[in-house]
């Protein structure tokens, strides 16, 4: 009974959450993290984009391994309302991440990260949206993606 009830929860959280079309970032180095996949929760529309509202709270979740070590992290979204490729629109400020995941991250060990996204008022329209989490004490190790949102 018990193995139904769950499978129930999960076919029930599945349909509202949806595996999105990701890219990795470019300004940050690919080799240096494996992104296996990026789900926002709601966004029954998906893959191509998620339509998002403002000023509603939308869980993201990374599932990904970094292929560095690092005793603590910073967390930033961002997003290029603009679409000039800048990414100067911030959602969160850079953070501590390692209150939202585990720390030590340890090189090469698979890790599902959650963060919660919410676009401000003033966003409209389609546009990407980047997440960055890297090592504080070497910037140049990264984990970084970008999907698309439409904002109604």
């Amino acid at each position: 009974m018990r193995a139904f009830v769950l499978a129930l929860f999960l076919g029930l959280v599945a349909a509202e959450s949806e595996y999105v079309t990701r890219k990795l970032c470019k300004d940050v180095d690919a080799s240096q993290c494996s992104i296996h996949s990026v789900i926002v929760d709601p966004c029954p529309q998906g893959p191509a984009f998620c339509t998002l509202k403002k000023n509603k709270g939308y869980g993201i979740t990374l599932d990904m391994t970094p292929h560095f070590a690092a005793d603590t992290l910073r967390l930033s979204i961002t997003s290029d309302v603009d679409n000039s490729g800048n990414f100067s629109t911030v959602i969160k400020a850079p953070s501590d991440a390692c209150r939202m995941l585990f720390c030590p991250l340890e090189s090469d060990q698979r890790r599902i990260f959650d963060v919660e996204l919410m676009v401000d008022k003033r966003a409209t329209g389609k546009f990407p949206v980047k997440i960055k989490l890297w090592n504080e004490e070497k910037d140049s190790e990264a984990c970084c993606v970008t999907f698309t949102v439409k904002v109604k």
